[in-house]
């Protein structure tokens, strides 16, 4: 009786040090909301996120990290595929923000991820020429969904 007492009250412990579900995300898929709203001005507080707003592109931001989540490998294949067949009008933009936390200061990626307030992976942030979140994609999405939402930011900007 004693062993399943201690028992019970490791895993009861154990689920709190280390839970199922943080706020990364279980497995890394992506949870909760993030700070930014569609409509609202994107943070911009990258050289490559300003190099691409200065010259007039649309943006796809991909928070994930295709090397370890199939999931954001498929949609960066995706978003790669898209900017490749029209350089001059879309940048396609990877931030690997699930970073080990180690000492040290955190990367401009992880600076990013909180300051657009997204957990898990992927995200995906549709932002226009102006510079404005017009589609925020939680999880996985289809490239043929992504094109879509693509042509109507880029038809709306002419």
């Amino acid at each position: 009786m004693i062993k399943k007492i201690a028992f019970i009250i490791i895993a009861a412990v154990s689920m709190y040090l280390y839970p199922l579900s943080s706020a990364a995300g279980l497995r890394g898929m992506p949870e909760g909301d993030p700070i930014v709203e569609l409509g609202a001005a994107a943070p911009l507080n990258t050289a490559e996120l300003k190099k691409a707003h200065k010259e007039g592109k649309a943006i796809l931001l991909l928070f994930g990290n295709p090397d370890h989540c199939i999931y954001c490998e498929k949609v960066w294949r995706s978003i790669s595929d898209l900017q490749e067949v029209n350089p001059k009008e879309i940048a396609a933009i990877l931030t690997v923000h699930r970073a080990s936390k180690f000492w040290g200061p955190e990367s401009d990626a992880v600076l990013l991820g909180k300051t657009y307030g997204v957990a898990g992976e992927p995200w995906l942030f549709l932002i226009d020429k102006k510079g404005i979140i017009r589609q925020i994609y939680k999880g996985y999405v289809e490239k043929p969904q992504i094109e879509a939402e693509l042509k109507k930011l880029l038809d709306s900007r002419n």
